[in-house]
């Protein structure tokens, strides 16, 4: 396979890996798909990110601290075209991946927790739960005095958020 063509098909296969898992996918989350099966290297995953962004291919934006990346209208036209120079055993892998990690990645997509200090030396906390069509279904703002307790918080959400969630709609449905 000429080098042209190794690199439009890495290209498709993140164009494939993010319409068939359709949610965004953080690029740390790229990286580990390409780098364990051992298809492209990190800085050549960061190019073609760098590449089909600029093609607007792919929409790329940030959320607490990370690059997270959607595929565009252009970019999901542009798969249907080509989406057959993706070798069989490439697609596989990503299918593998997508069976393998969707339930977690999309997990950890619906809820969210972060801390903001405020002005007066106390923490904001919001924690958030998300439906799959990007919805918000419930968010809980929280003040508390120190960053431990900020910290404890938005990790105690990202555990047990279906326990907690269940235990404040059976408090609000209790009569």
């Amino acid at each position: 396979m000429s080098e042209e063509n190794k690199l439009a098909e890495n290209k498709l296969i993140i164009l494939y890996l993010l319409r068939k898992m359709d949610v965004s996918l953080s690029n740390t989350e790229i990286c580990q798909f390409a780098l364990e099966r051992n298809i492209m290297d990190y800085f050549v995953v960061q190019q073609y990110l760098s590449d089909l962004t600029d093609s607007d291919f792919l929409e790329a934006y940030s959320e607490n601290g990370t690059t997270r990346y959607t595929i565009t209208k252009e970019g999901s036209n542009a798969l249907s075209f080509f989406q057959n120079r993706i070798t069989g055993w490439l697609k596989n892998a990503a299918n593998d991946y997508i069976k393998n990690n969707l339930t977690r990645i999309r997990s950890e997509y619906e809820t969210s927790a972060n801390y903001f200090p405020e002005i007066n030396g106390e923490f904001l906390v919001k924690c958030d739960v998300f439906g799959i069509d990007g919805s918000q279904i419930m968010e809980v703002d929280v003040t508390v005095a120190t960053k431990n307790q900020a910290q404890l918080i938005c990790s105690n959400w990202k555990k047990n958020v279906n326990s907690i969630v269940a235990e404040i709609f059976n408090v609000l449905v209790k009569e």
